[in-house]
């Protein structure tokens, strides 16, 4: 009796599909566009008068991994030590192994007090940078063994 049931469901069910593929299809919407060359069915946003345009915003932040495969600064972009920004841009240090370590900036082993993480085995920290040049930093913790670089570009 349940076999039964369960054929009679599924024929049922393969009735209704069927019917719903056989009919015509959907109504489209009209093309509301009236911008030359535009893709169908977009509507061009009207300019607010007396608007001025804000420029384009910097790329998203440079994330680096902190302790990653043991005591490393590994830039997700280059995969090295070294992270190259324009300015303006940001890098967000990230802790990656829950093991102690810091990004502070300097020449191992003396910040020379651009930033400091503190030590911490855990979280993120961020830094923007608003001119060019080279910035090197170390762990306070392990100093000249976990080193990174960060180059700014106008």
């Amino acid at each position: 009796m349940r076999s039964l049931f369960r054929s009679a469901f599924l024929l049922g069910v393969l009735a209704v599909l069927a019917a719903c593929h056989s009919s015509s299809s959907a109504p489209t919407q009209p093309n509301m566009n009236t911008t030359p060359n535009a893709p169908p069915n977009m509507v061009p946003s009207p300019t607010p008068p007396n608007m001025v345009p804000s420029p384009t915003p910097a790329a998203a932040a440079h994330a680096v991994s902190v302790g990653q495969g043991g005591n490393n600064f590994i830039d997700s972009q280059s995969g090295s030590s070294t992270t190259t920004i324009r300015v303006g841009q940001m890098v967000v240090w990230n802790w990656v192994s829950g093991m102690p370590h810091s990004t502070t900036s300097g020449v191992c082993c003396s910040g020379d007090g651009k930033w400091d993480s503190g030590v911490r085995s855990s979280g993120s920290f961020s830094m923007t940078f608003a001119s060019t040049g080279s910035f090197p930093y170390f762990c306070t913790v392990h100093g000249s063994a976990m080193t990174g670089m960060v180059v700014v570009n106008p």
